[in-house]
């Protein structure tokens, strides 16, 4: 991204307009945020009035927030069918041996239909990063949605284990390719000063869709074991249909995204309809200012770099701006291998603490799919995993979220052993 920006800053060149040196070039950033800020007696009047005359704008965290919702629905749904008995003699029973009487196989068949999205998910999640960079964050999200809504229709009609296996599979690829896009379009598309507020509201979305699907199981599943496991699944997908139809006309592409990519004018026109949507009046982004922009921010990096050595300093602001490979395949290699970087200049004091947290979140997640008991010492381990991760977080960073995980975990410790106390659960000879 540097070094296109980098590039692309050097087809402009300084105004001779005195204007600017009152009123400097803006960023998409600055843009977004002045555009945000531009009503302030609007947004006094009451937080609905605001609502309804900027519904164009707010729409489009609400079809982040469904999607974000439809991808939790997907993934908690697995628990209540798996309780099914009709579910189990559908796809779990297994034909006994040498005359022995049929069982459900739970260990096997119900292990892998409860794993197969993971499976699918951590493919995903190294691919769909990468994805969003090349082909777009809206494109990447309409895929994923487009491809779970259609996996969950299917599932509908899963006739045996190894078909509903490859479909679970499936739809944990386009959760992944949901997630990716739900972030990184929430946060590049709202003011830098209520980010933090917008990624909330849509983060939380994700615990409505594990609202959603307990809601539709008491429906459908009234007594233990009864009601139709197909038509609970279909109900799982409507989320995730309605949102690709809400991202489809209402979300637009990320302008950040056209900007990485050299493409000024297009980044130009999504930062401007995204203004607009905001009921914005005043003078528009161009393509000109936003060129100047790049060219200012490029000097002041040659400035900050100045007293360093000429081939570090220099190495990175002077090269000419990267190519974009034609062949598809290349470039989401290159982009893969150049992940390595979230490491680098210190940049593992925030990664390694963040992947250890989503770690055992997701084992917590996992772990709770099955309605079966798991061995105390697998629950010990998550446990030990849990604490290893907070103890980063809490020296690098601050992740709240992580105490949800200590919360799963010490459930399950408490049901397993039998405690009688939070104490006694969490004590390691237990």
């Amino acid at each position: 991204q540097t070094m296109q920006q980098g590039g692309m800053a050097d087809k402009f060149q300084p105004l001779a307009n005195n204007s600017l040196e009152l009123e400097p070039p803006r960023s998409i950033d600055d843009y977004i945020e002045s555009a945000y800020r531009h009503n302030i007696t609007l947004r006094h009047k009451g937080f609905l009035v605001d609502i309804i005359q900027h519904w164009r704008y707010y729409i489009i965290f609400l079809a982040l927030g469904i999607a974000n919702s439809g991808d939790s629905a997907e993934m908690g749904c697995t628990s209540f069918i798996l309780s099914s008995v009709k579910f189990q003699h559908d796809i779990l029973l297994k034909d006994g041996e040498d005359g022995d009487a049929d069982e459900i196989d739970f260990a096997g068949r119900g292990a892998a239909v409860a794993g197969a999205h993971f499976a699918g998910m951590l493919i995903s999640g190294l691919l769909s990063g990468v994805l969003a960079d090349v082909w777009g964050r809206r494109s990447t999200l309409l895929l994923g949605l487009v491809c779970n809504a259609i996996v969950g229709v299917l599932s509908v009609g899963a006739r045996n284990a190894a078909e509903l296996c490859m479909l679970r599979f499936m739809l944990g690829v386009g959760l992944g390719m949901v997630i990716a896009g739900v972030v990184t379009l929430c946060a590049e598309v709202s003011p830098p000063s209520k980010r933090g507020k917008f990624m909330t509201l849509v983060g939380s979305c994700y615990t409505l869709g594990f609202m959603y699907t307990a809601c539709w199981a008491l429906v459908i599943f009234p007594r233990s074991g009864s009601g139709n496991w197909r038509l609970f699944m279909f109900m799982n997908a409507l989320p995730t249909m309605v949102a690709a139809s809400l991202v489809m006309i209402f979300v637009p592409e990320s302008p950040r995204y056209f900007l990485c990519r050299g493409r000024t004018k297009e980044a130009v026109h999504v930062a401007n309809v995204i203004a607009t949507r905001m009921g914005y009046v005043d003078k528009l982004l161009t393509e000109e200012e936003l060129g100047q922009h790049l060219f200012q921010a490029k000097r002041t990096r040659e400035a900050k770099y100045h007293d360093r050595d000429a081939t570090e300093s220099y190495g990175t602001v002077e090269t000419p701006p990267a190519i974009i490979q034609e062949n598809l395949l290349r470039e989401v290699w290159m982009n893969l291998v150049s992940i390595k970087q979230v490491f680098a200049n210190g940049m593992y004091r925030s990664t390694i603490p963040l992947q250890l947290s989503f770690f055992t979140l997701t084992l917590a997640t996992g772990e709770m799919q099955f309605p079966i008991s798991i061995n105390g010492p697998l629950l010990i381990v998550s446990y030990f995993f849990f604490y290893v991760s907070r103890g980063c977080a809490m020296v690098y960073e601050n992740i709240p979220d992580v105490r949800t995980t200590n919360r799963c975990i010490c459930i399950k410790l408490l049901q397993h052993t039998g405690a009688n106390s939070w104490h006694d659960a969490c004590i390691w000879p237990h």
